[in-house]
């Protein structure tokens, strides 16, 4: 489940510039480039494919910020499912996006993107109203369990005004397809709701950039390039 190892179609892989504060990140690219963008990992956290990811978008003229909403609650001891979801656990996500929601305001944020978990909190950045180009992938629509838990999306998204971006696989198990479906018909009944639901992948599907599948790769490639003009504009 989720991403961990570097893709080739991203840059070579480093760590960044580790920015502290009451949301740890990794900063890439130019302090003045016009578009900011805040990367939200899965539950496997800040692992190379993030920070491909990073140095893409700062390769592409953005400011990058790697975000670790993990900080202060150690290393995986190891890359398992049960190990990512323990420290998962341990996140407190209203707690987290209140902070974060302040940081992007002090960051001069513009764009923010998200997965699995990441994507989660890019629903509820949706339902706060905040003016930032948002896109999730295959976040979870029917709320995910915590100590401080945040609103589950499915009770809000038919009142959501501010326009966000979901991609999904049609065979995410994770996820659901039921759940997807659900949304995607929210998405026909509110115009805020952008859905695409890309076929013969499923969960963490933007790997497949690597894939030797070329359906799967175009999905993937699709993916990304949806991404840059959500996130870069005119920059992309």
């Amino acid at each position: 489940m989720c991403h961990g190892a570097a893709v080739a179609a991203f840059p070579a892989v480093t760590l960044g510039e580790p920015i502290a504060g009451a949301v740890a990140s990794r900063a890439y690219g130019d302090p003045g480039a016009a578009r900011t963008i805040a990367i939200l990992p899965d539950i496997y956290g800040c692992n190379p494919f993030y920070q491909g990811l990073a140095a893409h978008f700062a390769a592409r003229g953005a400011r990058v910020y790697l975000v670790d909403p993990f900080d202060g609650l150690g290393e995986l001891p190891e890359a398992t499912r049960e190990a990512a979801f323990a420290r998962r656990h341990k996140v407190r996500d209203r707690a987290f996006v209140d902070a974060f929601e302040e940081w992007c305001s002090e960051r001069a944020v513009t764009g923010v993107i998200g997965f699995c978990l990441g994507g989660l909190y890019v629903f509820e950045l949706a339902r706060r109203g905040l003016d930032l180009d948002l896109v999730g992938l295959y976040g979870f629509p029917q709320g995910l369990a915590n100590p401080d838990p945040l609103p589950v999306p499915f009770d809000y998204l038919g009142d959501v005004t501010r326009r966000h971006v979901t991609l999904f696989g049609a065979e995410d198990q994770a996820v659901g397809e039921a759940n997807i479906a659900r949304l995607a018909q929210l998405a026909t009944e509110n115009p805020a709701i952008a859905v695409t639901v890309y076929p013969g992948v499923g969960h963490d599907f933007l790997p497949l950039l690597d894939s030797s599948d070329a359906a799967a790769r175009a999905s993937a490639s699709d993916a990304l390039t949806r991404c840059e003009a959500e996130l870069l504009g005119a920059a992309a």
